[in-house]
């Protein structure tokens, strides 16, 4: 593409110079941007005079050759002024996509939209904005952090960083419809630290947490890359196994008993776990197989501790 494609949009342009009053309501109708604006106090009629047509404004000017790309005021004073609202960098870049799709949009609804004209159409947008988008790097890389920290805060435990009990519910119905589809095996070991309230009343929690993340970071390294591992709560951690059967999953589970058994950990030296195992059934659902496990866990803690129970 190269400015050719934009003399020749100059052809189509009364197809958007048309349409500016329902571009601007497009953008500002989408469910997002209400929500956004709406959060912030932002006066909807008076950000439609100051700010939205004038960025639409400035887009068909561009497009006429009447201002240069890159060249962008409004949209500055548009940063400027989202920045006082406190808009986080996220959101902002929420408004601006939806800026380019209320364009499209208007143009499939109204007119006949042909190849050319969206690549067009496109290319324009794509090209104005790239020095925005070029200033606008520190903010999409914001927006990629806060979308990351958004997920490890709403899917991993806080502590140990692996995954927590609202990921794996999630992800055991997956893996439980997916055995019931492709007649697969899946097998669960749900596990505690014996006597764990012992280290926390003799050492104190912190040593107690640094227990909690010293165990989780010595089973991450023996687990398979389709092991589903997550901290079920307190003391207890459980470990969804695809693809493996009782038999299997029986021999891990005893392999990480030995293997936490025999390891050294800071200030209480050595600890032990006992082990539910258990493996999925037909018309099981999430509740029965998570019940199954938690039984032969406490019947392993009442086999006298550090060891397996398999059911």
């Amino acid at each position: 593409m190269d400015f050719n494609k934009i003399r020749e949009l100059k052809n189509n342009i009364s197809v958007i110079d048309n349409s500016r009053k329902d571009i601007v309501n497009i953008w500002l109708s989408d469910a997002d941007v209400q929500e956004i604006l709406n959060f912030h106090g932002v006066d909807i009629d008076m950000f439609k005079h100051n700010y939205a047509h004038p960025v639409l404004n400035y887009f068909i000017d561009v497009v006429h050759g009447t201002q240069k790309i890159g060249d962008c005021p409004v949209i500055t004073k548009l940063l400027e002024y989202l920045k006082e609202k406190n808009i986080s960098s996220s959101e902002l870049f929420m408004i601006c996509i939806n800026f380019r799709k209320a364009i499209i949009k208007d143009i499939f609804q109204k007119h006949e939209m042909n190849e050319e004209l969206y690549e067009n159409i496109s290319y324009v947008f794509d090209t104005n904005f790239k020095g925005v988008l070029e200033t606008f790097n520190e903010t999409i890389f914001t927006a990629k952090k806060e979308a990351k920290e958004l997920y490890e805060i709403s899917t991993k435990d806080h502590l140990t960083k692996i995954y927590n009990r609202k990921k794996f519910d999630e992800l055991l119905s997956f893996e439980i419809k997916n055995s019931k589809i492709n007649e697969t095996s899946l097998a669960i070991i749900l596990f505690d630290i014996d006597h764990f309230k012992h280290v926390n009343d003799n050492h104190g929690h912190d040593v107690g947490d640094r227990i909690l993340v010293s165990l989780s970071n010595l089973i991450k390294t023996q687990i398979r890359d389709s092991d589903i591992f997550a901290r079920w709560g307190g003391e207890e951690f459980i470990i969804l196994m695809p693809k493996s059967n009782k038999v299997s999953s029986s021999a891990r589970a005893e392999m990480f008993r030995q293997l936490i058994e025999s390891h050294s950990f800071e200030v209480v030296n050595n600890i032990t776990c006992s082990f539910g195992v258990t493996h999925y059934e037909d018309e099981d659902d999430e509740e029965s197989l998570f019940s199954r496990v938690d039984k032969a866990l406490y019947k392993a803690k009442d086999s006298g501790r550090n060891t397996i129970s398999i059911l």
